[in-house]
């Protein structure tokens, strides 16, 4: 009996040490989808708040720090006329009239950077109403923006149907929509053909895929460092 004991303890090590799981799946499934839901909720949370304090400073001293849409290095996240404004960029500079697109372009980025507020509530909103599915699929991925990735492709057109207005109010407060109507019609002095294109639309978009881009650094540094893991939530799932 003793013998078959031993056997036994034996077999059960053999299988615990040949079952090592060195993947991470094993130890995902251990989770429950409550529990993974929660670090992707406190995943995006932390990683919004962390773009917006790079990209919506509230300190002018931020900017020469490096931060902000317009002063962030190498100019990475400046918000510039879109492609479609081509025309209207390249005859005004040909006049000599380049400091109007410059000016605007600034008070856009400005108005982008006030808007802290209103990206923190419509990122928050649609991460609220998000749904999940592969969730080992995305505890366990070698890919370390997997999670920013997903709510990007999900929750994309809601953020910004929602951040429209409130941009809008800020560049008007900015000057922006007069610079704008000023630009045109200088435009049209030289070029009558009229010109459709959406600048708040733009805007928009340009100011989503910069605050995406900082959120998946965070969501990597998450992945991979643990003193970026500052819930329990974070520690529990991507600790594993």
């Amino acid at each position: 009996m003793k013998k078959l004991q031993f056997l036994l303890l034996g077999f059960l090590a053999f299988v615990m040490v040949s079952c090592e799981d060195s993947s991470g799946k094993f130890a995902a499934k251990q989770l429950t989808y409550t529990q993974m839901e929660n670090a992707f909720s406190d995943c995006l949370s932390v990683s919004t708040t962390m773009a917006v304090e790079c990209l919506c400073p509230e300190d002018e001293l931020d900017y020469v720090l490096g931060y902000g849409f317009y002063e962030y290095e190498n100019q990475v996240y400046r918000i510039t006329m879109p492609n479609t404004a081509r025309a209207i960029v390249d005859s005004l500079t040909a006049h000599g009239k380049g400091a109007l697109i410059d000016t605007m372009v600034l008070h856009i980025n400005r108005a982008a950077e006030a808007s802290g507020s209103a990206i923190g509530s419509a990122f928050s909103a649609a991460r609220s109403s998000l749904t999940y599915t592969s969730h080992q699929t995305l505890v366990s991925t070698s890919n370390t923006t997997a999670l920013t990735s997903y709510f990007k492709t999900q929750c994309y057109s809601q953020i910004h149907q929602s951040l429209l207005t409130p941009v809008q109010m800020k560049l008007s407060e900015k000057g922006v929509q007069d610079e704008w109507n000023n630009i045109l019609m200088e435009y049209y002095t030289y070029n009558p053909q009229p010109v459709s294109i959406d600048i708040y639309a733009h805007i928009v978009d340009k100011m989503m895929e910069g605050v995406f881009t900082e959120m998946g650094k965070m969501e990597e540094l998450i992945r991979t460092d643990p003193t970026w893991r500052v819930t329990d939530n974070l520690q529990l799932v991507f600790g594993n």
